[in-house]
């Protein structure tokens, strides 16, 4: 089974969109959003598609009950700041990330096969005890990237969905990097 993961889409609707239609081309079942998807509008993103939706809050998300009630609009389930999430026969946590001793402690617990989280805007996926993974930002403007992941549930390979380059805020102040 194929899982996308997304995190930090920060209202950029358009790749949001070209996202979707990538985990569709590739026939993802479930995609989890690991928060941060800011408006209430986004879910307009997924309206038509046939994966299962599940997300969870960030620390940017502020009108929880249009996020919850437009995204059960077209499918999608909120399953709080903290989601478990069974795939495949895999136990997947779910949460935002904002706490890194806690998201450490998930991940080194064994309590899960998987960790998604987002936050930090940064792609990466780490083995501890369990597999934990940040698909990076959609958004793009944080690091300069805007990415998103594939994960197998039989291999557990991950791939990095590349959808371009932006200005991160760094250099469209003039900071470098």
């Amino acid at each position: 089974m194929l899982v996308g993961l997304i995190s930090d889409s920060h209202d950029n609707f358009a790749d949001l969109l070209r996202c979707l239609r990538i985990f569709q081309d590739r026939d993802v079942e479930l995609i989890l959003h690991a928060g941060d998807m800011t408006a209430s509008g986004m879910c307009y993103a997924f309206q038509g598609i046939d994966s299962k939706i599940k997300l969870v809050f960030g620390n940017n998300d502020g009108d929880r009950f249009s996020l919850i009630r437009d995204f059960q609009g077209v499918g999608g389930e909120y399953l709080g700041d903290f989601g478990e999430v069974e795939a495949d026969g895999l136990r997947i946590a779910l949460l935002h990330g904002t706490y890194e001793p806690i998201v450490r402690a998930l991940a080194g617990s064994g309590e899960f096969d998987v960790v998604v989280r987002g936050h930090t805007h940064n792609y990466s996926v780490e083995r501890e005890k369990s597999l934990l993974i940040n698909p990076g930002e959609v958004w793009g403007h944080f690091t300069g990237w805007k990415t998103a992941a594939i994960l197998d549930t039989d291999s557990l390979d991950v791939e990095r969905i590349d959808l371009g380059r932006e200005p991160s805020i760094r250099q469209i102040l003039g900071m470098g990097g």
